[in-house]
């Protein structure tokens, strides 16, 4: 059924039924798809952990159907990382897609690098986040990070970070002796406190944990994501992230800078 977008008095673009409550952020007048939406919280625990900055090449690797007003229902994403802060260059990968939907096969990591999961859990969660080192690896099967799990060179598998041991909680030897130097919340509920925590910033205390200087930074490098696929699947990008432009592809700038309406120039 045709259900073609129309446009009211202010020049908005609407369409009856189809971007709110959720469904907006798919498309690309308004979203920035599955990376804008969740990676911000997936994505936050390698970002700080192995300190990740500006990619110096992004391609998009694959992704189902592609469409001219909507993100794909599944994709996958390489980020390509430099040296930096003592720490070796590294790969990332960004995978999405729901495994609840009938329509598509998400793209997943292959089996020889899930095998460790599925063992520990049956299958895939629905997000989670692996890091693969030297040393071992380490994942967690959810969007924040609130579990972790280690399997150290020579496991056979995943063990929990925190065990109990008569009736005592026991942190992993990965952790043992690690100090802890991330501040936390002073309360079980986290949602209200981080709320709190972004009110007292706003009343001149403490910066956020997620400051602007930590979630824009953020924002910026992973939505690289978004102007790979719209460039072209199997296209690298090889990026000058203080210039914020692909040094191969001039097409590119067009998703990463924008004409704003006459009143709404930023």
């Amino acid at each position: 059924k045709e259900n073609p977008p129309t446009e009211d008095s202010q020049g908005r673009r609407r369409r009856s039924g189809v971007y709110h409550p959720f469904a907006w952020r798919g498309w690309k007048d308004f979203g920035t798809g599955a990376l804008g939406d969740m990676a911000c919280h997936a994505v936050n625990m390698p970002f700080r952990a192995l300190k990740l900055g500006y990619p110096n090449a992004v391609e998009c690797e694959e992704t189902s159907e592609l469409h001219q007003e909507t993100y794909p229902k599944t994709s996958r994403i390489r980020f390509e990382f430099p040296a930096r802060e003592g720490l070796p260059p590294l790969k990332f990968w960004w995978y999405d897609g729901d495994p609840n939907d009938p329509s598509v096969k998400p793209l997943r990591p292959h089996e020889d690098i899930a095998r460790e999961i599925v063992a520990l859990r049956g299958s895939l969660p629905a997000s989670g986040c692996l890091l693969i080192g030297d040393k071992g690896k380490i994942f967690t099967p959810d969007d924040y990070g609130w579990q972790f799990y280690f399997m150290l060179a020579g496991d056979s598998g995943f063990t929990p970070s925190k065990t109990k041991v008569d009736d005592q909680e026991v942190e992993h030897e990965a952790i043992r002796h690690v100090p802890q130097t991330i501040p936390r919340l002073p309360s079980s509920n986290n949602d209200q406190m981080q709320k709190k925590e972004w009110l007292d910033a706003v009343r001149g205390g403490p910066p956020a944990y997620s400051n602007f200087d930590i979630a824009a930074y953020l924002s910026e490098i992973i939505l690289l994501g978004c102007v790979a696929m719209r460039v072209g699947v199997g296209r690298r990008l090889e990026w000058d992230g203080p210039k914020m432009r692909a040094k191969d592809a001039p097409e590119a700038a067009q998703y990463v800078h924008r004409e704003y309406r006459k009143g709404w120039e930023l």
